[in-house]
């Protein structure tokens, strides 16, 4: 009872004084002319609104997080569910493929058992009927959504690490790109890659003189993978820069007709990776591919397909025209494939049926022979769905295995 009277001794003088405090407000309010308590009333109820309208917006600002991490939550879920099928043995914790000199390659299950093992038929001589062949994506879009050629740069460096031959690279990047971009591009994208790989492994660009400070070459081969072509790009420029600057100096003869020859290739290579950003600046460096070596077929082609882009018949027909008569078969098939596919289309635009069809039965028979346009069986799908779901974690150690590499074994990127 006596803490009770103590407690009461101190709260009740706070009490008063709480209660004198409200009178005096009260009467200095009511004193107030009508004007300024309106003012004062509007302030205060401006201030509620105000905190009422952020406790709102946070309340809802909560709403959609929690939302957007379930839609996560359930794509995540869904990946996961149907993965593999989820028919592989419970035990198949390894990816192993082993390439031999017929390009096959094995997933095994390295269980005690032996388990059971996936043949990848990566053979690039390989045939296949004419009814096995897809001529379009709506045969076959049901089955996966078509994927943009810059996403699919990461699969193409993890494919080339592995050492797999082009036409199956081609092919595997067809099936998943399901004609969003032509075969040519296609196969052009993946020697560009595969250049600019080897270029980097062989220390051309450590070898530049600049005054700029240049990117290092993994970092470079690690944003191409990721779709960015920047670093690659300014690498690419410094040395084509720096290769005409030395040919300047260069007395006439066949050392110096190499050179040019080769920064050709290399503009070659820097307008195909371009073009994924910048349609006008692939054009130029095409256009300068062909300044450097007039006899640049493949930079024909390449110049020909952004005139077909951008509507430029006459333009088309006549860097198409130069491929035909510059090109030899043996060595320039693809990019004679190409002109041929690209001036049927053309043609047919213009009514010529009948030479536009002749034109895209030679571009066929060649497409055909490599098989880019089928696809592949569920065995190789399920390998390279594998891949893509370790590619992103794995990126930075693929790159490192690339310069881990023997003399030998790099050499086989060119």
């Amino acid at each position: 009872m006596n803490n009770i009277f103590d407690f009461s001794k101190i709260l009740l003088p706070i009490t008063q004084k709480t209660e004198a405090l409200y009178h005096n407000v009260a009467a200095y309010i009511v004193s107030l002319p009508n004007n300024k308590l309106l003012a004062i009333s509007l302030f205060l109820i401006s201030i509620i609104l105000f905190f009422i309208l952020v406790l709102v917006w946070y309340i809802r600002a909560i709403a959609r997080t929690i939302k957007e991490e379930t839609r996560r939550e359930q794509e995540i879920m869904q990946s996961i569910d149907t993965r593999l099928d989820r028919k592989m043995p419970e035990n198949y914790n390894e990816l192993n493929i082993d390439f031999d000199d017929g390009h096959k390659s094995n997933v095994k299950n390295n269980d005690a058992n032996g388990g059971e093992s996936l043949d990848f038929d990566w053979n690039r001589k390989t045939r296949f009927s004419a009814s096995d062949t897809i001529r379009s994506a709506e045969a076959f879009q049901y089955r996966l959504k078509p994927q943009k050629l810059e996403k699919l740069l990461g699969l193409i460096v993890d494919l080339l690490e592995r050492g797999i031959d082009e036409p199956k690279i081609s092919q595997t990047v067809m099936y998943k790109n399901q004609h969003l971009s032509s075969e040519d591009e296609i196969i052009q994208t993946i020697t560009a890659v595969k250049f600019f790989i080897y270029m980097c492994l062989s220390g051309r660009f450590r070898k530049v003189d600049s005054d700029k400070m240049l990117p290092q070459e993994n970092a470079a081969i690690f944003h191409l993978a990721k779709g960015d072509c920047s670093l690659a790009l300014v690498l690419l420029e410094a040395l084509i820069d720096n290769n005409i600057a030395k040919i300047k100096n260069m007395s006439e003869g066949e050392e110096k007709e190499r050179k040019w020859s080769e920064t050709s290739n290399c503009a070659t290579i820097f307008g195909t990776l371009a073009s994924f950003e910048n349609k006008e600046l692939a054009a130029a460096a095409f256009e300068l591919a062909i300044e450097l070596n007039p006899r640049n077929v493949t930079a024909w082609g390449r110049i020909g397909d952004m005139y077909a882009q951008s509507a430029k018949f006459d333009d088309a027909v006549w860097a198409y025209s130069n491929v035909l008569n510059l090109a030899d078969e043996g060595i320039y098939t693809q990019q004679i494939a190409n002109a041929n596919k690209m001036l049927a289309g053309l043609y047919n635009e213009k009514g010529q049926r009948q030479k536009a069809e002749t034109l895209a039965q030679k571009s066929r028979q060649y497409y055909d022979s490599i098989g880019i346009n089928t696809p592949l069986t569920d065995r190789e799908n399920k390998i390279v769905y594998i891949m893509e779901s370790t590619e992103r974690e794995k990126m930075e150690d693929i790159i490192d295995h690339f310069f881990n590499k023997t003399d030998n074994q790099t050499s086989g990127y060119v």
